[in-house]
């Protein structure tokens, strides 16, 4: 659009310079050839030089950082083409043509003076001062406050006659732009942050990016929904903690308290006796056997029927005897059997509760230990804080005091415990056994009182029954054995037991205090647990503001203000800046990043902009200095055209900005419109200055006053006409409705205008007069002086 516009504008400029000389020359009497001779010498000349001011205007673009501005340079291209047409084929059509060219003008007549031209230029070299000074009051504060504000609202520019245009203010009115163009930050680790110490460092430049005014909401990874979770912070955990702390201390007490029973159990059970109950149940077991054998002898006798009957009177009275304290020892084992067994019973019952207890204590403590780990990594006084210390110190101490506390030591008890039940069981049925072996004894020894003759059956059954007694006393001692082994075992128990209550007595302790210096801390550090990083839940929030490899995460911003706003692209150059101190010395230093959205595309291309404008602006002026030293070999005169040619661009800006901001209630001009119009009004104006200079030129045989004067007089028409045409091209772009084309078109007709009609053929005029009224002031102020004197 640019190249078609300005090849247009200048082609039919350069043309009607060319034409109108040609014109001039042929009414001066000159032939075809020789006119287009004398035109190419004088407004070829001038189209050379006017060309090489467009060329190096639009070449430095090439210096631009936006691709839009680069884009400019396929101008060079055009004009190029220009220069080579002009050359060959305007002078092939004035050859062919001649005089035709001018039909239906029958006769070539030279072009008619410019009055107005003629008019203001005359004014202004008769009152260089005035002029100089009048121009200067009116177009010096369009310079002096002048404010570029831009906007880069490119959907506002639409208007609402689009529908991705209607869709976005839709959301705007209902949501607020902000939510309708929220802004993205980027940020890019060279390692997963799927871990408590990457997150905690986005979780914080999370709560940097809500503070910051003009922030209207976050979401990250830690706040999908845009706002923090409590139980993600220490200070909300550590009221579970305080609370599971206070329970397990309970738990701790009622634990202490059973052992302390488990304890006074294994006291007040008198295992001192179970070695000596080994050694009687053996001692008995041999006089079993003996009886065994005495009763089988008195079967032999009775059988072989020896009448020694009181022999066997006093032997069955013997027995008697001793079936009577083998019933009352029988009777005390199993008394003593009964004891131990309900103290023994008893003991169990606390020590299993007691050992699942000590189990769970260890595991709460272990975790515990992590999240004080946690919390002194995040605490930045921590290595000097006595309570932070103290409550480590106590947590580690309890750890190792429960060392010993292991699933398998307790595998080995309950092994033990197994051990000594069966001992008990066996003794249980062997005494069952010999108490009725001795009551079958009994009755055996009554029926070998009644007769002898029932004697040998009688006899004959104890000794059955007294095998089995002392098969069971066997037995009995082997389980007897057993319960020792296991009573051993638990006496080494009852001692650790006391060890364990020293341990649970501080372990109660030390719970108690940390409990207090846990309600006494209240920071928010961020801290999540294990289990909700591999929570299938939270994963969602892993895929929606993380990369695959999780090296990559983002973070929505939504902005309070609208994202094109000065106060947004403020808000966006706070967020960078804070992302980047969030980022310094943390856990993700060295981390790259950045921020994406419209907010964000603005702010750099405002600076981009800024800069590209300064530079080109730069470039644009040295350039059009130097060709119009070339061309017209004086310092203060192409000084006095580059004036006027920026007081050009300065005017049209003042114009703009009172149109669409002061009157129409836009936050800024187009971005756009600044750049171009400089490139524009200056590259094409120069030319026009040319004009009238290479005009000026071809007079040196008259003063400079009166020069300019006639220069202005012969190319005022031209210079008119050319900027009417090139007026009328860009005012094409109004029709659009765009309001960036509108804005640029506005800009250029303006300053071409107070260009053509003020500056040229007034402000100039007056600027080349003035050091000759000076000098002419000053010679009367001296004549006045020598007179006076």
């Amino acid at each position: 659009m640019l190249l078609v516009l300005i090849l247009f504008g200048i082609g039919t400029d350069y043309n009607i310079l060319l034409f109108n000389r040609f014109k001039e020359e042929l009414s001066h009497g000159h032939s075809v050839d020789e006119a287009i001779v004398n035109t190419y010498k004088t407004a070829g000349k001038t189209i050379a030089y006017s060309i090489l001011t467009v060329f190096i205007a639009f070449l430095a673009l090439i210096f631009a950082e936006s691709p839009i501005y680069r884009s400019g340079v396929v101008v060079v291209i055009g004009v190029s083409i220009l220069l080579l047409e002009i050359v060959t084929l305007t002078p092939f059509m004035m050859k062919v043509l001649g005089q035709k060219l001018f039909w239906p003008s029958k006769k070539a007549a030279g072009h008619k003076e410019n009055k107005f031209w003629g008019k203001t230029s005359s004014f202004g070299v008769k009152h260089p001062i005035i002029t100089t000074a009048l121009i200067i009051l009116i177009i010096g504060p369009m310079v002096l406050f002048n404010q570029e504000k831009l906007n880069f609202d490119t959907v506002g520019e639409l208007g609402d006659s689009y529908p991705s245009s209607k869709a976005i203010n839709l959301v705007a009115d209902h949501f607020g732009k902000g939510q309708a163009m929220p802004a993205t930050v980027v940020i890019e680790a060279d390692k997963a942050m799927d871990n408590n110490e990457s997150l905690a460092v986005i979780d914080d430049i999370t709560e940097r990016l809500k503070a910051l005014k003009g922030v209207k909401m976050v979401s990250s990874v830690t706040q999908p929904q845009g706002e923090a979770i409590e139980e993600f912070y220490v200070d909300s955990q550590m009221g579970s903690v305080t609370d599971g702390l206070s329970q397990t201390q309970g738990g701790v007490d009622e634990i202490n308290d059973g052992l302390k029973q488990a304890q006074e159990g294994l006291a007040s059970a008198d295992f001192s006796k179970v070695g000596e109950m080994v050694d009687g149940t053996a001692k008995l077991e041999t006089g079993m056997s003996a009886l065994t054998d005495g009763l089988k002898q008195i079967q032999m006798g009775i059988d072989d029927g020896s009448s020694n009957s009181q022999s066997i009177s006093n032997g069955i009275a013997e027995i008697q005897k001793n079936l009577a304290s083998m019933s009352t020892g029988v009777g005390m084992l199993a008394d003593n059997y009964g004891k131990m067994q309900a103290g023994y019973a008893e003991m169990g019952t606390h020590y299993q509760k007691a050992a699942e207890g000590l189990l769970g204590v260890k595991g709460a403590l272990a975790q515990m230990q992590g999240m004080v780990t946690a919390l002194g990594s995040s605490y930045e006084n921590s290595a000097t804080d006595p309570s932070y210390l103290g409550l480590k110190q106590t947590i580690d101490t309890v750890l190792a005091g429960l060392s010993d506390i292991t699933p398998e030591g307790i595998q080995t008890l309950n092994a033990n415990y197994n051990a000594t039940t069966a001992g008990f069981k066996t003794a249980n049925q062997n005494l069952t056994a010999m108490s009725s072996g001795l009551a079958q004894m009994a009755a055996g020894l009554k029926k070998l009182e009644s007769g002898l003759e029932q004697a040998s059956a009688g006899i004959g059954t104890i000794v059955t029954n007294m095998n089995s007694v002392t098969d069971g006393l066997g037995q009995m001692k082997s389980g007897q054995q057993q319960l020792a082994d296991g009573l051993n075992g638990f006496s080494e128990f009852g001692e650790q037991l006391s060890e364990v209550n020293n341990g649970l007595e501080q372990i109660s302790d030390g719970l108690g205090q940390t409990n207090g210096y846990l309600e006494q801390l209240n920071t928010k550090t961020f801290f999540m647990p294990e289990e909700v990083l591999t929570n299938e839940d939270f994963k969602q929030s892993f895929e929606m503001f993380m990369s695959e490899d999780k090296t990559i995460t983002k973070m929505t911003v939504v902005l309070t203000d609208d994202p094109y706003s000065e106060q947004a692209l403020d808000t966006i150059e706070e967020m960078n800046k804070t992302v980047s101190d969030g980022l310094e010395g943390s856990y993700l230093a060295g981390a790259d990043s950045g921020t994406s959205g419209p907010s964000a595309t603005t702010n750099d291309m405002n600076h981009i902009l800024s800069s590209d404008l300064t530079k080109a602006t730069t470039i644009v002026i040295i350039g059009v200095l130097l060709v119009l030293f070339v061309v017209i070999r004086s310092f203060w005169i192409p000084v006095f055209i580059t004036a006027s040619l920026l007081g050009a661009y300065y005017a049209a800006m003042f114009t703009i900005n009172f149109i669409f901001i002061n009157m129409m209630g836009l936050e800024g001009i187009s971005s756009f419109v600044p750049f171009f119009s400089f490139i524009i009004i200056v590259s094409l104006g120069v030319d026009y200055s040319i004009f009238l200079m290479m005009r000026f030129k071809e007079y040196p045989h008259l003063p400079a006053r009166e020069a300019i004067v006639e220069a202005s007089r012969h190319i005022g028409g031209v210079i008119i006409s050319a900027v009417i045409i090139l007026g009328g091209t860009f005012a094409t772009l109004m029709p659009a409705g765009i309001i960036l084309l509108v804005e640029l078109a506005i800009a250029v007709i303006v300053g071409l205008i107070i260009l053509c009609f003020v500056l040229l053929p007034l402000f100039l005029p007056a600027l080349m007069a003035l050091p000759a009224a000076f000098y002419r002031r000053k010679q009367r102020d001296d004549s006045h002086i020598g007179r006076s004197a």
